[in-house]
């Protein structure tokens, strides 16, 4: 089963809208970890699971999200009310207790993809204003797929291209 992440838009509605347009009925649910800087009545959250983000200003939008279904336990949140702009700590921590197998969030603007705490913790950078070792990729967005036994996580380009190496596979 497969889950779209994407963050970060930052006022770019038209990449939110491509990516939407082109998963929409072959994944199971997207997931929107904030910054959009849109409004939550926007059509395109009617698709989407957003959290808000630092720079969004509606407060229409959850600060973030406990989803479940019969494939997985995910918690998704956007990071800045955590700092993870400084490190992984805090959410750790807000997470330690939780029932999720996947923890999801964005705010840095760098991908990442990583298991701490027996959790995957997956940043799908952003798809408008990437930062980091793979700003070159011109933004980012994961598709995570779910396995009995394992999870696998693929970073993918705006032009809704799979990255060759950044794809990475996890037990469950």
């Amino acid at each position: 089963m497969d889950y779209l992440i994407v963050s970060d838009t930052h006022g770019d509605r038209q990449i939110l809208a491509d990516i939407i347009a082109h998963y929409k009925g072959h994944v199971r649910a997207m997931f929107y970890n904030g910054d959009s800087e849109l409004q939550r009545s926007d059509e395109l959250f009617d698709t989407l699971l957003p959290v808000i983000g630092n720079m969004d200003d509606d407060s229409m939008f959850p600060d973030d999200r406990d989803y479940e279904d019969e494939f997985i336990k995910i918690y998704q949140t956007h990071g800045h009310l955590v700092h993870t702009e400084l490190s992984l700590n805090q959410l750790r921590e807000v997470v330690s207790n939780k029932d999720v197998e996947v923890v999801t969030s964005g705010h840095t603007h760098m991908l990442g993809a990583e298991k701490i705490d027996g959790k995957l913790f997956i940043n799908p950078g952003s798809i408008s204003l990437p930062k980091g070792p793979y700003a070159y990729l011109k933004g980012t967005y994961a598709i995570l797929t779910v396995q009995p036994e394992k999870f696998i996580v693929q970073f993918y380009t705006r032009d809704l291209q799979p990255v060759p190496g950044l794809k990475f596979e996890f037990d469950r």
